[in-house]
């Protein structure tokens, strides 16, 4: 069994031996990203949201906009390229985060607050302090007055 001294042996050789290359390129790759997240932020807002119908059809524009930069990034050669392509990649992956967000929330409708599945016991039976209430359902049955005064914030 490894000591604690070996672990902070690995850490610190782990930590010693990083290539500052590469981590100035992951730093540029970032500021690309958060670059990316500004313009899309800044088309959302003046869009008045990403998601635009066409033909009937809801179209996801920084999905457009990762469609657009990635075909401009593989047309240049060079950083330049290399940075629409990124910066592709970072759209994408708003419009990918937003477009599951949608299904799983349309998938996954859960009624109550996290406080209730929390004290969900195993046999579908709730904990309320040192009481046991039976047959109470998500969002039902008497709650802390905390958790009740929060709700009208």
């Amino acid at each position: 069994m490894p000591s604690l001294t070996e672990y902070y042996g690995r850490a610190k050789y782990g930590f010693g031996n990083m290539n500052p290359v590469d981590m100035a390129q992951m730093g540029e790759d970032w500021m690309i990203a958060a670059a990316t997240g500004v313009g899309v932020g800044l088309m959302s807002v003046a869009l008045g949201g990403l998601d635009k119908k066409v033909f009937g059809f809801p179209v996801p524009l920084d999905g457009v906009a990762a469609g657009v930069l990635g075909f401009a990034g593989l047309q240049m050669r060079g950083t330049t390229g290399q940075a629409l392509k990124l910066a592709s990649v970072a759209a994408a992956g708003s419009a990918a985060t937003r477009t599951f967000e949608k299904f799983f929330k349309a998938g996954f409708k859960v009624k109550g607050d996290f406080e209730d599945l929390g004290s969900m016991g195993i046999s579908g039976h709730r904990w309320h302090g040192d009481h046991l209430l039976s047959d109470v359902g998500f969002g039902a049955g008497a709650q802390d007055a905390l958790v009740e005064a929060a709700k009208y914030l």
